[in-house]
């Protein structure tokens, strides 16, 4: 494992894993998220980790004014991508601060603050549903509303689904389709997703 990741995922009590692995589909099946299908719960698993990860690339980059002021524009879809992560876990929701230090695993400069006004936003906008923890009253638990999960998938698979047109739209105009095909293809081959080498246990 990353070097990177382990501390980030050690350090957050709920991230442990106490199961053996299982399928996607299981994934999406033992979630406390209403998925409609396994297909909208891979898409959304795919892009709250992949948005996650980018987030994770965040974490170390210095000069620190420059990271915090990356991490002020992606606050807010770090925190959906928590609740939902946590979600993915099979639990009801999480609580506020392990939410918060879920965040802060990828954002640490975080204040509480900041934090406390964005989650309250997200409440009072419906994209957050807040509930008492039902084995200890004094927890309040967030998830993700059900009504949100239309519009989440369409906009994680929209990024994807026409890539190749908001990418060309970027340039307006400004290069030509080969060099932006040129640009297409370096961004396609710096972040391919290579195969993990598999332990032969014999």
């Amino acid at each position: 494992m990353n070097d990177k990741v382990r501390p980030i995922n050690k350090s957050i009590e709920k991230w442990n894993i106490n199961k053996k692995r299982g399928s996607l589909s299981e994934a999406v099946r033992e979630s406390s998220i209403d998925f409609k299908d396994s297909n909208q719960g891979i898409e959304v698993l795919a892009f709250a980790a992949a948005i996650r990860a980018l987030g994770l690339s965040n974490r170390d980059l210095q000069p620190r004014k420059l990271s915090n002021y990356i991490r002020s524009g992606y606050l807010q879809i770090q925190i959906i991508c928590s609740v939902i992560l946590f979600q993915f876990r099979g639990d009801p929701g999480v609580s506020r601060d392990d939410l918060y230090d879920s965040v802060c695993d990828v954002f640490p400069a975080t204040t509480f603050a900041n934090f406390r006004k964005v989650l309250a936003t997200g409440v009072d906008s419906e994209i957050f549903v807040r509930d008492k923890d039902p084995k200890d009253s004094r927890r309040t638990l967030y998830r993700i509303s059900e009504e949100m999960m239309h519009p989440l998938t369409n906009y994680f698979t929209n990024v994807v689904k026409d890539f190749d047109g908001l990418f060309s739209s970027v340039f307006d105009g400004a290069l030509s389709q080969d060099d932006i095909n040129n640009l297409e293809s370096y961004i396609i081959t710096r972040t391919s997703i290579r195969p993990r080498k598999t332990i032969d246990n014999k």
